[in-house]
């Protein structure tokens, strides 16, 4: 049987899971990512969702693996279909947002994982994340950022984000 080409490039759609951590005074977790199509960005804590986890215990467990942060109910705030390049290659990513319901302190030693550097709670407007990551703390109601910043801003690197309908927001225990 003849092997298919990609199309448009991308080969894999990855499902990933992300969750928006609030600390104390209005501040969110973001982890300054080392790897990855977005690395020397500041994110939210998330990755790729596990063949059998569910998306919010995949949330929960990257947000774990990479802040050290313990969250249990979560809800969802939107999910978001991200194209891109970059250095690897061409990425096409399910992203699904989650917001914790209470705020959580970073633990002293909180990350193992490699593929993040600092991790810092601090005003959205201050930390500057990524692009994308602004879109989607807009969209939960947690930020305030230009649109038409973040649409130039994704543009100029290239980057289609388009925010997918979704039911009302789901509280998950």
């Amino acid at each position: 049987m003849e092997a298919k080409e990609p199309v448009s490039g991308y080969d894999t759609v990855r499902t990933a899971a992300l969750a928006i951590v609030p600390g104390a005074d209005a501040t969110i977790t973001f982890v300054h990512q080392q790897r990855g199509p977005y690395a020397g960005h500041w994110l939210l804590p998330g990755g790729q969702v596990e063949f059998g986890e569910s998306l919010p215990d995949a949330a929960r467990r990257e947000t774990l693996e990479e802040s050290g942060c313990r969250i249990d109910k979560v809800t969802l705030t939107g999910v978001y279909e991200m194209r891109g390049q970059s250095r690897s290659g061409a990425y096409h990513v399910i992203m699904f947002a989650f917001l914790a319901g209470s705020p959580v302190a970073v633990p002293t030693l909180a990350t193992t994982d490699e593929g993040v550097g600092e991790i810092v709670q601090g005003d959205p407007a201050v930390v500057r994340p990524h692009p994308t990551v602004m879109r989607i703390l807009n969209d939960a109601g947690v930020a305030r950022f230009d649109q038409a910043e973040i649409d130039e801003l994704l543009d100029r690197d290239g980057i289609t984000m388009v925010c997918m309908p979704t039911a009302a927001r789901t509280v998950f225990a």
